[in-house]
């Protein structure tokens, strides 16, 4: 079903810019930008918070502009804080703050994409809503195993790979949420 892969395609790469983050931040903040267990554990936190915040804004934004129009907002917003991590990555810019702000904005997106994706992909299967969610769940952990099989070839003591690797799922999800949740989401749009 088209509805179906638009959505589950969103959050694929929603999920796998999330995990990109995830599988790599300690190591990266621990280990490379020196931040401490107690500033690492606030930002991770904080992280976790922004989510919910996203979450809340999503909640308010379907009723005023439909799922379709709230994904492609969102989608700047990932957009916008990916491509920051990607520009910082490429002028040699490694500091704590500069990997951490930019990727407030992709977590605050995601608190958007991730819910919508998930409820995209089952709402065209309202009799088979559990193998449309098991599918899709695994679909995005078959994404999770390439993003960390590509994190374990591809860390090199630097902050690049993860501030690479964000921005390119920032520029999948961008183009899922502009193209084939706009064309394929209007049966589940209000």
């Amino acid at each position: 079903h088209p509805g179906f892969w638009a959505f589950t395609t969103l959050s694929i790469a929603s999920y796998g810019g999330l995990f990109t983050f995830l599988a790599s931040s300690a190591f990266i903040f621990l280990k490379v930008l020196d931040l401490g267990k107690p500033a690492y554990g606030l930002a991770m936190f904080s992280m976790s918070v922004t989510y919910i915040i996203g979450t809340l804004i999503c909640r308010r934004l379907l009723p005023r502009l439909g799922v379709r129009r709230t994904i492609a907002l969102a989608a700047g917003c990932t957009l916008l804080g990916g491509t920051l991590l990607g520009v910082f990555a490429l002028n040699g810019w490694h500091t704590s703050w500069v990997s951490l702000l930019p990727f407030f904005l992709y977590i605050l997106a995601h608190g958007v994409h991730q819910p919508c994706g998930q409820s995209g992909a089952v709402g065209p299967f309202p009799f088979a809503a559990g193998a449309a969610s098991a599918l899709n769940g695994f679909l995005m952990m078959v994404a999770a195993f390439a993003v960390g099989a590509w994190l374990g070839q591809q860390m090199d003591g630097t902050a690049v790979p993860m501030m690479m690797g964000v921005w390119f799922w920032s520029v999948m999800i961008a183009l899922s949420s502009w193209t084939l949740v706009q064309k394929y989401g209007k049966s589940i749009d209000a």
